[in-house]
């Protein structure tokens, strides 16, 4: 047994101690004595009786009390009582987070990740999904498939015909492929559309099955921003991706990881409807809470016929949404928390 994480075990004031350093995640146990704050102090890296034993010695506790506090820290997390003991950077930090981190790294090896697109973004992608733990990638490209075979003896490239993936991420530039969504949409797929842009890259959100929000509706809140959408759109769509400045291109490939590893991991609802946009002018990203459009048939499958979209349905920017889409007249609703 050993304390979640290896989080430091800190004392605060008389009969308060902290488990962990950050506030708001650590907890705090009051009522101990001094001597019972001494016991805790003392606690070895991993608790075995014959330690627990020294230490009940040592700040003078009752041996029974000493086992009494060790099992009630283990009935509320904080005490790991797996036998092995890990070094590993991911497997501590989750500890921390009092998620079971040898669960969590099951659901990644079990896990499916396609990948539509190449290009280095599409490489720093696979590079950190592999580096998380994803062993089974699915690239459409045959060099970028070998290429990803070769960063591990683990990775694997193939799998049968009927494997549908658990995620699929879609890399394409200025705007996001209809055909390509259409597909993944009609085969109850899930997508993560990645879009490079001139200036910035946009992640998400996340189309799912039973998902409120499609790409069409993104389109669609487009065109009621710019009437001139669709006919640029159509344009955009002939041109070759931008190319990015490096440092971007590794935050977006981050945050790409990050939400396919959430999908498979599942907490993929947090990116249904939501949307990160990272440009070196907005650095910590814009983030854009989406909604169904009226005039979109997902929404009408969803809560039937409704009127055409207003100002008041647009999507929500969290940051600051100066022009993020190219847009004055997208009248989103910002706020700073």
């Amino acid at each position: 047994m050993r304390i979640r994480g290896h989080s430091p075990i800190l004392w605060r004031a008389p009969g308060e101690t902290q488990i962990g350093a950050e506030p708001g995640h650590a907890t705090i146990l009051s009522g101990l004595t001094n001597a019972e704050q001494l016991l805790l102090d003392r606690l070895p890296e991993e608790i075995r009786p014959a330690g627990i034993y020294r230490a009940a010695r040592w700040s003078r506790v009752p041996l029974e009390r000493a086992r009494e506090i060790v099992r009630e820290l283990r009935e509320i997390g904080i005490i790991d009582a797996s036998p092995e003991a890990t070094d590993d950077a991911d497997t501590l930090y989750w500890d921390r987070l009092a998620v079971d981190a040898a669960e969590r790294s099951a659901m990644l090896r079990a896990s499916s990740v396609g990948l539509l697109g190449g290009g280095n973004l599409a490489r720093e992608i696979i590079r950190l999904l592999v580096e998380a733990g994803v062993v089974t990638i699915l690239p459409d490209d045959e060099a970028l498939a070998d290429w990803a075979a070769d960063l591990s003896p683990a990775v694997r490239t193939r799998a049968p015909l009927d494997l549908r993936p658990d995620v699929v991420v879609s890399l394409s530039g200025h705007v996001v492929d209809p055909i390509r969504s259409r597909d993944l949409a009609r085969a109850g797929i899930t997508h993560l559309p990645v879009v490079v842009r001139e200036v910035s890259v946009r992640v998400g959100p996340l189309v799912a099955e039973h998902s409120a929000v499609c790409t069409t509706c993104l389109d669609l809140w487009a065109r009621d921003a710019d009437p001139c959408w669709p006919a640029l759109a159509t344009q955009l769509r002939l041109l070759p991706a931008p190319v990015l400045e490096r440092l971007l291109l590794h935050q977006a490939a981050a945050l790409a990881a990050r939400a396919v590893i959430d999908v498979v991991t599942g907490r993929g609802p947090l990116w249904e409807g939501r949307s990160v946009e990272l440009s070196a002018a907005d650095p910590a990203g814009v983030e854009r809470h989406w909604r169904p459009h009226p005039d979109c048939l997902c929404s009408r499958l969803a809560v039937g016929p409704t009127g055409t979209g207003d100002a008041s349905d647009a999507p929500e920017a969290v940051g600051d949404p100066a022009d993020a889409d190219g847009f004055s007249s997208l009248e989103l609703e910002a706020y700073r928390p």
